[in-house]
């Protein structure tokens, strides 16, 4: 993941975005919680309200005066609550995502996804290209992840792909691999580091290749708080020109240490195999 840690701080910024500041807040002040949702996928989205995504988008819009509500639902989940006007935006979203549900972004660039390939420790396989996948016994993904047309087209022609769903289906990814249910698994490099180290098994699994270009993501917004997406990217602004942006970006530049995922990690346990 790549996380774009860069801006041009300086009295401009602030300037620029004062009275914006004071404004918005005499209008939030009062006004019901934004509601944001979205899974676990540490460390961008953590337990506890943590993870530097959820960090970012809350102060974004406290900064402002506007209060938020982060709701953990699976991914599939909160992209039809989103289009049910349940809640106002979903965290971490492609472009293709976005434009797929019909949704407003923002344009600010939280970070980056790639489809990077994790098998057992023991194995051989390496994935470079799509084609690398026609030698594999199965693949796992996470059902409602989009992992780029060429890569989705195979997964979805392919009848012994596996489409896990559930609070935590990287974990449960993890764990089956570990259990000899799949020969690969595919997400984001630093979360299924995070997530392993988390239950335990990082020493179980290797790295195998990643496939395509990592791609930008975004906040998704429903068609009906445009206002909100303003907001947000003058929040964004906002955090860059006082040095709190870089502050939180710093705090996740290495994975989070257990202790900052405690309540996760206690979660998880009663879905560890058990090994001699």
């Amino acid at each position: 993941m790549t996380i774009l840690a860069h801006s041009n701080h300086g009295a401009k910024y602030l300037l620029k975005y004062f009275i914006v500041l004071l404004s918005l807040f005499s209008i939030n002040a009062h006004s019901a919680p934004l509601r944001i949702a979205s899974d676990i996928w540490c460390p961008y989205i953590c337990e506890n309200q943590t993870g530097y995504v959820v960090e970012l988008t809350r102060r974004a819009f406290e900064i402002q005066g506007q209060a938020v509500e982060f709701r953990k639902l699976p991914f599939k989940r909160a992209l039809i609550e989103l289009q049910r006007n349940n809640i106002d935006a979903v965290l971490a979203l492609t472009a293709s995502a976005i434009a797929d549900n019909k949704l407003l972004s923002a344009d600010v660039i939280l970070g980056y996804n790639s489809n990077d390939f994790y098998t057992l420790v023991d194995s051989n396989e390496s994935f470079k290209q799509i084609s690398d996948l026609n030698k594999t016994q199965q693949a796992a993904i996470v059902n409602g992840y989009g992992y780029g047309a060429a890569l989705d087209a195979w997964f979805n022609a392919h009848a012994n792909t596996y489409f896990a769903s559930g609070s935590d289906p990287l974990a449960m990814n993890i764990i089956r691999l570990v259990k000899g249910r799949h020969s690969v698994i595919v997400d984001n490099r630093n979360v299924i580091e995070y997530t392993a180290s988390q239950l335990n098994l990082s020493k179980q699994l290797r790295y195998a290749g990643t496939i395509g270009k990592p791609v930008p993501l975004y906040v998704g917004f429903s068609q009906q708080n445009k206002a909100h997406a303003i907001t947000f990217a003058n929040g964004i602004d906002i955090l860059k020109a006082n040095g709190e942006y870089q502050q939180i970006i710093n705090k996740y530049k290495i994975l989070p240490e257990l202790t900052s995922g405690e309540v996760r990690h206690k979660n998880l346990q009663k879905f560890l195999p058990s090994f001699n």
